[in-house]
């Protein structure tokens, strides 16, 4: 087998300036304002980093619609850095280096984009500094994950082969499992060469432009980094990529401003929420539903779980702590042994429903199960606690998105309650607290009654007619537009009415005195296909409070 360099050496020798230092901008005359360029069109990456914002009060400002690509044809990046320069008083610049550079998640993971192309894109970060030196400029790019995306196409019959070539090519060549050499060897004369060169290509751009971004860290050009590893695993070409990345942040001392942990698309909203709950230096408890986050790794991911949250809070901006905390996380993880589960659960929403009681800030992390919530824990919530009452709630995707989504909602309005004393008169708290109810709402049914029960239908039904649910026609896609809309707006509704309707939400504080309206009724929701696939759902629910 060709061996080939797979690790590309990054570009040092850029000219130092300022670094933008976030200052918390609470409630005051204006709006605070966040300029997103964001990791993809879909709802995780748009609609969930709005909403973070709109329940904190604030606002994010992304490029034109039609610059931002969709599915496989991607965004315009060039386009997108000529609106950046056009940005102007914003509190802070939140950037996906996959979007600027390559036009998306997607086209990131393709040969196609070219080396010199992204970097004339990412100029404008540059160009940020130099025109705005006090800005505060948040960017995450992403490790390539070992899968390549599903198109369709005969390439799908690769997908899985190039995944075990990556990680037995790790185990072989990098850890020197040479005992796994001739396994490495089969797997690698299966895969035609110029899958595996445009394979190696983008993983070799991607990852010289992932060393580039630590640089301009250190060079003072952009505030905070993180690199977040995309679907990935404790062996594979990733795992030889985040270990050099992690040696040159060492090397270059900036280990304060950069962040390497799993995950991907709840770094746009994260991010916000660092702007939103910048200079607030939030704690939070850790209390698992089962084993503790040390010794469980979620799937598609590489280290515990503990050291993910760790990571992803400092991100945020705060820190865990073993006491007394101004938020507890409270996170679903597997039990020592099946039939202890059902008593492990009942405990563990009980204690959430004490601390609750207590006037303690709860936020819900529910990362057992890949692509959908733990019905059995939230419906063991339904039951017996107030979820209007809860910071946040994510079950969504991987361990690290469901992890990032609750912690950057449950932060952001954390930080707007800390401060709804100090400025807003009591109207103006009830926008931000309608979309945190509508945020929570959003979460629960797409979380849950989407992945486990509607979207399973809608599989279902889609075989049954020989279509693939992963790659609709545009006349199938509208036939689902429908067929969805007409099960998940009632379903919405119901759940409202269920757990919801009649309940209380926190507008703020006056001095001691806690503020509240009631939640009375559902309004409408918008519902579509964002992509040619039933893999994602935007939901959009639209409430009134009393």
């Amino acid at each position: 087998m060709r061996r080939r360099t797979l690790l590309a050496t990054g570009i040092a020798g850029l000219a130092t300036v300022a670094v933008g230092r976030p200052a918390f901008a609470g409630p005051a005359n204006r709006q605070l304002t966040v300029a997103l360029v964001p990791l993809d069109d879909r709802p995780v990456n748009t609609y969930a980093a709005q909403m973070t914002a709109a329940s904190a009060g604030a606002q994010v400002q992304m490029p034109p619609r039609e610059l931002l690509g969709r599915f496989f044809t991607p965004g315009d990046g060039a386009g997108i850095a000529r609106w950046l320069g056009t940005t102007d008083g914003v509190d802070g610049y939140v950037i996906s280096v996959s979007m600027l550079a390559y036009g998306g998640l997607i086209a990131s993971r393709t040969a196609a984009p070219t080396l010199s192309a992204a970097m004339a894109n990412l100029a404008a970060i540059r160009n940020l500094r130099s025109t705005r030196p006090n800005a505060v400029i948040e960017v995450h790019d992403t490790i390539q994950r070992l899968a390549i995306t599903s198109t369709g196409t005969e390439l799908d019959q690769y997908r899985d082969l190039l995944v075990s070539w990556a990680k037995l090519y790790d185990q072989v060549v990098n850890l020197g499992q040479e005992e796994l050499r001739a396994q490495l060897d089969a797997v690698r004369v299966r895969i035609p060469d110029q899958v595996v060169e445009d394979y190696l290509a983008a993983r070799a751009r991607n990852h010289q432009v992932n060393r580039l971004m630590i640089e301009w860290v250190a060079d003072g050009t952009i505030s905070h980094l993180v690199l977040s590893e995309d679907d990935t695993a404790p062996v594979g070409l990733a795992r030889a990529e985040r270990v050099e990345l992690e040696a040159l942040v060492a090397q270059l001392g900036v280990g304060d401003r950069v962040e390497i942990f799993p995950g991907a698309d709840e770094v746009n909203a994260l991010l916000v929420a660092r702007v939103i709950a910048s200079g607030t230096a939030p704690t939070y408890r850790v209390e698992y539903a089962g084993v503790s986050g040390e010794g469980w790794t979620a799937q598609l991911e590489g280290i515990p779980f503990a050291e993910n949250i760790r990571r992803h809070v400092t991100s945020v901006g705060g820190r865990v702590v073993s006491g007394d905390a101004d938020i507890v996380l409270a996170v679903n993880t597997p039990s020592t042994a099946p039939g202890q589960r059902a008593a492990d659960l009942d405990a563990f929403v009980g204690r959430i429903g004490t601390l609750l009681a207590a006037g303690t800030r709860v936020i819900v992390v529910d990362p057992l199960i890949v692509n959908k919530a733990d019905h059995d824990l939230v419906a063991r919530m339904e039951n017996h606690l107030d979820l209007a009452a809860l910071l946040s709630y994510s079950g969504w995707n991987t361990g690290g998105n469901a992890l990032g989504l609750a912690l950057s909602h449950g932060t952001a309005r954390w930080a707007y309650l800390r401060a709804s004393g100090s400025g807003f008169g009591v109207p103006a708290l009830r926008a931000p607290a309608q979309a945190h109810a509508e945020y929570l709402l959003y979460r629960f049914v797409k979380d849950d009654a989407w992945k486990n029960v509607v979207q399973v239908e809608a599989y279902a039904h889609a075989r049954a007619q020989g279509w693939d649910p992963l790659a609709l026609t545009a006349e199938q896609k509208s036939y689902f537009d429908s067929w969805v809309t007409e099960r998940l707006v009632p379903l919405t509704e119901r759940y409202f009415a269920d757990h919801f309707a009649g309940h209380r939400i926190e507008l703020g504080r006056r001095g001691a005195k806690t503020i509240t309206a009631t939640l009375t009724h559902f309004e409408s929701a918008r519902v579509e296909l964002p992509w040619d696939r039933l893999f994602e759902v935007t939901l959009e629910p639209r409430l009134q409070l009393s």
